[in-house]
């Protein structure tokens, strides 16, 4: 068990996760007292398992082979501190996509996804995994849906800046693979 966790609150439907967005946006924005708490930690999408290609059952990997591309395309949140500022509290929505691909046979994507805390050395000192669902009603090809999370960050003597979290698309090598070949790594 351990010591941080991360909590998916909700899954949001695409219109709520605009409006709640926009409402995170404008409330950062408001009020005219300096912040005096520490900075939140860095979030960040990892550039390598951003991007995920999904084929169906078999060895074929061509266009006709696709179920659903999925990606994760943005996200924006929040912190707050908890117990005297010894525990940092990250709230924040992650909009997942996915395009329907012509070997679909489903009528919603699964996207399997994980939120990780790293240190500065880039150590795991946390990581959870989460599944996406996304629901493709009749006609649509591209849906994105916001996946409300929270994280929650013992300090223990740490700097926000000390710890980072990381997300990205569960994959498996050959996936990772061509994405770094696609990214020209």
């Amino acid at each position: 068990m351990s010591i941080f966790s991360t909590v998916r609150l909700s899954a949001l439907r695409p219109a709520l996760a605009v409006l709640v967005l926009l409402g995170l946006g404008l409330a950062a924005c408001s009020g005219s007292k300096p912040n005096r708490l520490p900075p939140c930690p860095r979030v960040g999408i990892l550039g390598d398992a951003q991007k995920a290609t999904q084929y169906r059952e078999g060895a074929g990997r061509d266009l006709t082979d696709v179920t659903f591309e999925t990606e994760l395309v943005d996200y924006d949140g929040q912190c707050k501190y908890e117990d005297k500022q010894s525990v940092v509290v990250v709230s924040f929505i992650l909009q997942v996509g996915a395009t329907r691909g012509p070997a679909a046979t489903q009528n919603q994507a699964l996207v399997p996804y994980f939120v990780a805390v790293v240190d500065k050395q880039q150590n795991v000192l946390a990581r959870e995994e989460f599944v996406a669902r996304i629901p493709f009603e009749p006609g649509r090809r591209r849906v994105i849906v916001g996946e409300e999370l929270e994280q929650r960050i013992p300090l223990a003597g740490r700097s926000t800046s000390d710890v980072e979290i990381l997300i990205g698309l569960e994959m498996g090598r050959e996936q990772l693979e061509r994405n770094r070949q696609e990214r020209g790594f």
